[in-house]
């Protein structure tokens, strides 16, 4: 009786560790950046530069935002705010972000940047 048990746990375990497995490649395959992906920056609800991010480029941008310059940088394919004069840099340390469910936002200087593409579950922040 033990070994029969043993056994059906065995396979309720690895049957777990399948459908887990899976699981996490198919969420990791969604969040992977669309080939037409492109980031809006916004200052103040309106949008100030559209960047493609199917270029893949290495790229500096310096946007005006409320209280002082904002520098933003791409690369591969990612976007990230490398500089701000915000007291408490979260939007510097939230780093390279490619996925449309993860805008960076600069409150301080009322500046936020949003990934959009086709059939991803675009960010609409308004």
């Amino acid at each position: 009786m033990d070994r029969k048990k043993l056994r059906n746990d065995l396979f309720l375990i690895l049957g777990l560790l399948l459908v887990a497995s899976i699981s996490l490649i198919v969420v990791l395959s969604l969040k992977k950046v669309e080939s037409n992906a492109v980031a809006k920056v916004y200052v103040q609800n309106e949008v100030v530069e559209v960047i493609d991010l199917s270029k893949k480029e290495d790229k500096d941008y310096y946007i005006d935002g409320l209280k002082g310059k904002v520098h933003i940088h791409t690369h591969d394919g990612a976007i990230a705010v490398v500089e701000s004069n915000c007291p408490h840099q979260d939007c510097v340390h939230m780093g390279y972000v490619s996925e449309t469910n993860h805008p960076i936002i600069c409150a301080y200087n009322a500046v936020y940047i949003v990934i959009e593409g086709s059939g991803n579950g675009d960010v609409v922040i308004g």
